[in-house]
């Protein structure tokens, strides 16, 4: 699929394509330190809008290109014209407004990891400010590759889910990120659930999906009470943890559930993991 600078391009029209034009060329002659001068004004000179959505690979870099506004396919390109150095690149973030901290998070996914990047990633780990945390590490790989590129380690990853919990974001969105669940992950997501059931709060809808990769003390009765939990999104969750798990106890209740389960699409999954059984 194209890329977020290929759809920017595709869409494009004066005075914004003249506009972003000029100011690559004005990069091009002036350097990185002309940064601080353009982003303020990519979001009024080249619109939110988003771009069309697609999955899209630059070598071990994923992202979905939907996800991306033109504002921020503007700021990568600018950001990728001038290669910033990381101190650089990080007070950009740091003396920007919501709006360029934004653009600056976003490009991360299609940027190499750099300590600029590995720093980021610890503000993004610091804030509590959900579009933030998205523009960095949703609808992306980056905390993968961040993990593989040996800056960030697998307590930092453990912590980025719990973060991910925290805000009520679906893993899902955090690219590739289940292949890296471990049995502290589980512990941590799972702990927060207990404290949000106490609170009479309902637990993240992705934590069955978590405990059923790396189970811990408590995960199988928790997959097992989540397959007869009285909201549907719940036992979704239950019922596709149970299928990866493959515990025999557990899919023996599973198959005990089939005819009782409302929902068709909770029903085949439980089928199917009977079936495979």
């Amino acid at each position: 699929m194209s890329s977020p600078l290929e759809a920017l391009t595709a869409s494009l029209a004066e005075p914004a394509a003249g506009w972003l034009a000029a100011s690559r060329a004005r990069l091009a002659r002036e350097g990185p330190g002309l940064l601080p001068v353009l982003f303020p004004a990519l979001a009024r000179r080249l619109g939110r809008d988003l771009l069309p959505a697609g999955l899209h690979r630059d070598g071990a870099m994923l992202v979905e290109t939907g996800a991306w506004r033109r504002c921020d396919a503007a700021g990568l390109a600018l950001a990728e014209d001038c290669a910033p150095d990381d101190a650089s690149l990080v007070d950009l973030f740091l003396h920007g407004d919501m709006e360029e901290r934004i653009i600056v998070l976003r490009a991360l996914g299609l940027l190499p990891i750099t300590d600029g990047t590995i720093r980021l990633l610890g503000e993004v780990q610091r804030t509590n400010i959900g579009v933030h945390f998205e523009a960095a590490v949703c609808e992306s790989n980056l905390a993968v590759r961040a993990l593989e590129h040996g800056g960030w380690n697998q307590e930092d990853l453990d912590r980025l889910v719990l973060k991910a919990a925290f805000l009520d974001v679906r893993l899902p969105r955090l690219f590739e990120v289940f292949d890296h669940v471990g049995a502290e992950t589980s512990r941590m997501v799972q702990g927060l659930a207990t404290e949000r059931e106490a609170a009479g709060r309902d637990p993240w809808v992705d934590t069955n999906r978590v405990v059923a990769r790396a189970p811990v003390d408590g995960s199988l009765e928790r997959l097992r009470r989540g397959l007869a939990d009285a909201r549907e999104e719940q036992r979704l969750a239950a019922a596709e943890g149970v299928a990866y798990l493959r515990d025999a106890e557990l899919l023996k209740l599973a198959a005990e559930r089939i005819d009782h389960e409302s929902s068709e699409s909770i029903r085949s999954i439980l089928a199917a993991a009977v079936t495979r059984a």
